[in-house]
């Protein structure tokens, strides 16, 4: 071989390599990219605990799409939740209630969904509500993985003759629930939202001071009638109360503008968390209305998560982003 075939030899050899160098390095950027969650979608490693034959779980890293979400209470006596207790979110965001939020690293999300799936092994569960006195308050929680949302209830249970099974599987979702809540615990700053929601009803509570409705786009019997019904007729009372918005989660809720917000905000005042409240008179009604801020899933979904009493399921309430429909008449009663 002469020293020029050589030559090219070597060069033709050492562009391989290069090739192999570049096409090996790449590869390498997109499985980075894929775990850090640019794609929007992460796979959980099974690699934990040399655990290798642990099924595979999909999570979203996206910022709007909650993984795991918690609730207190749906007993017959319990109170209404206007929020969810704990909310965790794909890019590690997690906010308690809607009042102060904090972060998880990638590794802890990987850790906290590592120990509810692999170590407790969540998803193979063979019942999910765990309660046998059913009028008491219990934790719900809602885990969103491999693309399917599950529920889960955590109540009194054990007073009846259970499975093996089931008491196994009941003492491993009271584990699931203390690692999320010693998981979240790292610092928090005050939750803020630019979108916020009215929650209007009609009170029969006497009230110190009364302010004055400053909107005219839709009157507080608009919002009382389209968020919680009609009333029913009260023969002793010309202001009665009712269980919407005071133990029961309302039919809707109405998404102000920006306009809308502002003038309430400034007529409310500053209270305790982001929570504003005040009673609004209309006539000769009082109406208490409340100011909760959205969070980052639920204009998306066009809903809004609550927990009312004597419920065994969380069930969403409709977000209205626009006009407020008018008082409809009462139909006659046959």
């Amino acid at each position: 071989m002469t020293g020029f075939q050589k030559r090219v030899r070597y060069s033709f050899l050492g562009g391989v390599a290069l090739l192999t160098l570049l096409l090996s390095a790449c590869a390498g950027i997109g499985a980075t990219q894929n775990q850090s969650g640019k794609s929007g979608t992460s796979v959980l490693s099974n690699s934990n605990g040399g655990n290798t034959s642990a099924q595979s779980v999909t999570y979203s890293t996206k910022t709007q799409d909650v993984l795991l979400r918690t609730f207190y209470g749906g007993g017959s006596y319990g109170s209404l939740q206007l929020s969810p207790s704990i909310s965790l979110y794909g890019d590690g965001t997690y906010i308690f209630g809607v009042s102060k939020l904090g972060k998880l690293g990638d590794n802890g999300v990987q850790t906290l969904l590592h120990t509810i799936t692999d170590t407790n092994g969540l998803l193979n569960f063979k019942r999910q509500q765990f309660s046998d006195i059913q009028d008491q308050n219990a934790t719900f929680l809602q885990v969103t993985l491999n693309g399917k949302t599950q529920e889960f209830m955590y109540g009194s249970f054990g007073n009846q003759q259970e499975s093996t099974q089931d008491m196994d599987e009941y003492h491993r979702l009271e584990r699931v629930l203390t690692t999320i809540t010693e998981t979240l615990n790292g610092p928090t700053q005050p939750y803020k939202s630019n979108d916020v929601i009215a929650l209007v009803h009609l009170t029969s509570s006497a009230a110190q001071q009364t302010l004055t409705w400053p909107l005219s786009d839709f009157s507080l019997a608009q919002a009382a009638a389209f968020e919680c019904g009609l009333q029913p007729k009260d023969e002793t009372s010309k202001n009665p109360d009712t269980g919407c918005l005071k133990f029961l989660i309302p039919h809707n809720a109405i998404l102000l503008n920006a306009a809308q917000a502002q003038a309430l905000r400034g007529q409310l005042p500053a209270q305790q968390g982001s929570l504003q409240q005040g009673v609004f008179t209309d006539g000769d009604f009082n109406y208490i209305v409340a100011l909760r801020p959205l969070l980052p899933d639920e204009l998306l979904s066009k809903s809004v998560a609550m927990l009312g009493s004597a419920q065994s399921n969380i069930v969403d309430v409709p977000l209205l982003n626009g006009q407020v429909p008018p008082v409809p008449t009462p139909t006659a009663s046959k």
